[in-house]
């Protein structure tokens, strides 16, 4: 197949186009040319921006786009309008479409988008909402919107789960945020993409809640995976929700991977991965992800591992633990 990219060369897309080219397609990439411009130099590059300069993708004709850049609405209709004869669009999304994550079955039909009008919609998960109606009205038989969690694995550049496999495998007293039992879900770039190329190749269209794994995953399975693939001495101590925030510890920036049991968090719900899993998708074991993320990550210069960008400060994290 001839595939078009719009991004490719951030986190997900490397990974995404290196399997497609394994697999034999032919990618073109569509970008600003600011980021990893070394990266794939045997790949057709087309340079524009999406705010207002695509003209570099007239004239050209591809079996399938996937769009791993699309954040704003004008910027969506702009590109989609120009490639709505491609026969496959794959945007992707984000959970944080969903109004709240307290439902019973939280499966794709749960309401999108905040429960106000909707010119007071702002910020990432809402501008998401009108970025993916206008892909299902221009491509209403020929679209794919995966939603994905905090995508994990090696090459990430937000350090969302990077921290906590960087704090781990430096040992000592570890801060355990929440309870034991807490519900974590989380997506492999790999897995991901591997069900990118899948749906383009056998035009499997929908909307799909495409987090890991496939059945109920824990915090404390989460740290003790991490745990299990580092050999430095650590243990954890459990803080809870309300002495966390108490203390200023502050969910996203200080506790970055998931998010206390609050407002539109409350009773938190799964995402049902059903419908995902029936079209394909499968998740390799968690300690494959931190183990291939921490060989990545101690692999790179000393000035790359630290400091993060995202995680609560070691100084910090000794006075709540004290």
């Amino acid at each position: 197949m001839n595939i078009l990219i719009l991004g490719g060369t951030g986190f997900i897309g490397p990974h995404l186009v290196r399997l497609a080219l394994d697999r034999g397609h032919t990618v073109t990439l569509f970008n600003r040319g600011r980021t990893n411009t070394h990266l794939f130099p045997d790949v057709e590059k087309l340079v524009g921006d999406r705010n207002g300069d695509v003209a570099a993708l007239q004239g050209h004709r591809w079996d399938a786009v996937i769009d791993n850049s699309g954040y704003t609405p004008n910027a969506v209709r702009l590109t989609a309008e120009l490639l709505r004869d491609t026969p496959h669009y794959l945007f992707t999304s984000t959970r944080l479409v969903y109004r709240d994550f307290t439902g019973e079955d939280m499966n794709e039909d749960h309401p999108v988008g905040p429960d106000t009008p909707e010119e007071q919609w702002r910020g990432y998960g809402p501008n998401k909402v009108l970025c993916e109606r206008i892909v299902q009205e221009i491509f209403p038989n020929g679209y794919t919107i995966p939603r994905p969690p905090i995508v994990c694995g090696p090459e990430a550049r937000d350090d969302r789960f990077l921290y906590d496999v960087d704090r781990i495998d430096d040992g000592g007293e570890v801060m355990a945020c929440g309870a034991p039992a807490d519900p974590v879900q989380y997506v492999d770039v790999r897995d991901l993409v591997e069900f990118y190329v899948r749906t383009v190749e056998n035009h499997i269209t929908g909307i799909f809640n495409v987090e890991a794994p496939e059945g109920l995953f824990t915090a404390a399975q989460l740290y003790y995976g991490i745990r299990a693939v580092t050999s430095t001495p650590v243990s954890f101590t459990w803080v809870d929700w309300d002495f966390l925030l108490e203390h200023d510890v502050q969910p996203v920036s200080d506790v970055p991977f998931w998010q206390p049991p609050r407002g539109r968090y409350v009773n938190y719900s799964l995402m049902n991965n059903r419908r995902a899993i029936e079209a394909g998708m499968r998740f390799r074991p968690f300690a494959v992800t931190a183990g291939d993320t921490l060989a990545w990550h101690r692999a790179r210069p000393a000035e790359a591992q630290a400091p993060l960008r995202r995680g609560i400060d070691r100084e910090k994290e000794r006075q709540v633990l004290e």
